[in-house]
Order: C-alpha cells, then structure tokens, then sequence
C-alpha cells in the first residue's frame, strides 16, 4: 500500500470513528435532556441547605454567647447596685471631707458601671430577639428546602435508574472510539464540540455544512464524499462529513 493510500484509509477510518462519536455524544445529550435541570436543581438545593445549617449553627453560637453575656453583666448589675446601696448608706456616716469625698467618687464610679451594665443588657435582649427571629425564619425555610430537594433527589435518582445503564454503555462505547482516534483530532473534536451546542462533527446538507449552513464550495464537497481527507468547515471550524 503507497502512503497515499495509506494516508486515505487512515483519514476514512478517523471519519467513520467522529461519525461514530457524534452519534454517541447525541445520545448522551438526549439523556441529559431527560434529565433536565434536575441535576443542577438538586445541586442547588443541597447547597442552599448547606448554607442555612451554617448560618444557623453561626446564629446560634451567638446567642449563647449573647445569653452568657446577658447573664454576666446581670450579675454584676446586681452586685453594682448592692455595691451602690451601701455607698450610700456610707455617705450618711461620714465624718470628715476626705471620707465624703473618696465616698462620693466611688459611688459615681459605681454608678457609671450601673449604666454600662444596663446598656450591655438592654444590647444583649435586643440581640438576643433579633438573633432568635433569624433562626426561627430560616428554619422554616430549611425545612422547606428540605422538602423539596427530597422531592427533587427521589424524582432524580428514579430518573438516574431508568437512564444509567444506557448512559454506561455509552461511555463504555465512547471510550473505546475516542481510543482509535489520533488525540489531536479528538482535541479539536472536543473544542469544537463544547464551543458549538455538542456538535463537533455536521454532515452535508444541501450543499451546505449542516452546523452552521455555510455554503461548502462544490470541490469540497466532492473531497468530502471521497472521505480521503479531513475536512473542517471555514465557518464554524466543525468536521464535515459525508
């Protein structure tokens, strides 16, 4: 056999091998068209439950932080004031300025921390009410989403079944053509084949590239029918065949 030739038979064989996987990765697009959105819904679903359990588990950690606050500064409120009432009754038993005077700078020094202490509780009720209507809003709608995505995954995994095995062996067909084709013809295939709606290959239609409705030039379609060449396509760079 010349090299010509050979070249030829090797350039039909890759052909009939791109044919083959067009054909395939079809079929595999119709099964994902069965499928619809639903992979891509239960994936959100999933993610947006992930995201609730987080922001609740975070909303919660700070109400217990709010909740240890709110009982250490009534505490000290408390002390504060018993502090204060004594102060109080010191003032009245006083004896000399000096006394009156280191008294009456601790009471208003007491009385400063009273203030502190009633404006880090009235902060921490207010928290802890706004924290707590978080968590329960979005409880509600964790167990929504929870809901629908147990919907969303049954309805998926019963899709799943029907389709599985077809879709493995697809795959298993897939992988044994992509095998024989030269890897910078799969590249190309495959670049193309994302870049343009999952079709690397077109056929001849009516004179014209059946991807993109370019008009093919009559001599290349007779090369083309001869299949002794690969031939893409000017327009949309696609792999014509016969």
């Amino acid at each position: 056999m010349s090299t010509e030739a050979g070249l030829e038979t090797k350039a039909r064989e890759a052909i009939q091998l791109l044919t083959e996987l067009q054909g395939i990765d079809d079929e595999l697009m119709d099964i994902a068209l069965e499928r619809g959105d639903l992979p891509e819904e239960v994936e959100r679903l999933r993610a947006d439950i992930g995201a609730m359990e987080a922001f609740i588990a975070e909303r919660k950690q700070a109400l217990e932080e709010t909740a240890h606050l709110l009982t250490d500064r009534t505490g000290e409120l408390e002390e504060a004031k018993v502090r204060q009432t004594k102060l109080q009754e010191q003032l009245y038993a006083v004896k000399t300025t000096r006394e009156y005077d280191a008294i009456t700078a601790e009471f208003n020094f007491v009385k400063d921390e009273i203030g502190k202490f009633e404006t880090d509780i009235t902060g921490a009720i207010h928290r802890k009410t706004d924290l707590t209507k978080q968590v329960e809003e979005r409880l509600v709608t964790l167990e929504k989403t929870r809901a629908e995505e147990k919907t969303k995954g049954a309805e998926l995994n019963e899709k799943l079944a029907e389709t599985e095995q077809d879709e493995r062996q697809l795959q298993h067909r897939r992988e044994n053509v992509v095998v024989r084709l030269p890897k910078p013809l799969y590249a190309h295939y495959e670049r193309i084949r994302k870049a343009k709606d999952g079709r690397g290959v077109a056929r001849i239609l009516d004179g014209a590239c059946g991807g993109c409705f370019a008009v093919i030039p009559p001599q290349t379609q007779v090369n083309i029918r001869k299949m002794t060449d690969i031939v893409l396509c000017e327009t949309c760079g696609r792999i014509i065949v016969p």
